[in-house]
């Protein structure tokens, strides 16, 4: 397939009409992404890690952080994001495809501004990237089962050259 070809495997439900319950599925899980914005923005922890499956697999490495299971991350969060003096996370064109009855796959945009003390000064640190998610019904909730940060751009000053280059690998 050469790039002007769309992918037939996810294109065909592109603008498909969805019953009553796949809307109210569809909009839970955008509530989920909501959701776990607030929660890292507000520091709960122990939210941000209810809102995965215990066997959920997060990997933030793009971004310079960790890869694990939720509890895992939820524990190395506190002493990670301590640098910040506030985050504002924006997700928005969430794509979302159900891959079964209790079963989807998405991805989600994010922007993520932070503000942080670096080496005596305030900078401002803007991250851009895409969730790519699993997601499963757990009970009568939606839960996130896996999280890939894709890192798109980091921008901001001497605290965004040290993450880019912790995550490069340098």
């Amino acid at each position: 397939m050469n790039d002007s070809t769309p992918d037939t495997r996810t294109a065909a439900a592109d603008g498909r009409v969805l019953d009553a319950a796949r809307v109210a599925d569809h909009l839970a899980i955008q509530e989920l992404a909501t959701a776990y914005a607030y929660a890292v923005d507000d520091r709960d922890w122990v939210r941000w890690e209810s809102l995965f499956t215990p066997g959920a697999r997060v990997d933030y490495r793009a971004a310079g952080g960790i890869a694990g299971t939720a509890a895992e991350v939820a524990a190395w969060m506190p002493e990670a994001m301590a640098v910040f003096t506030f985050c504002l996370h924006t997700t928005a064109t969430h794509e979302i495809r159900f891959t079964g009855p209790d079963s989807a796959t998405g991805r989600v945009q994010v922007f993520n501004r932070n503000g942080v003390e670096w080496e005596g000064r305030s900078e401002i640190f803007d991250v851009s990237a895409i969730y790519e998610d699993t997601y499963e019904r757990v009970g009568d909730c939606w839960r996130i089962s896996g999280r890939t940060e894709r890192t798109l751009c980091m921008t901001g000053g001497a605290f965004a050259d040290m993450i880019r280059s912790l995550a490069s690998g340098g």
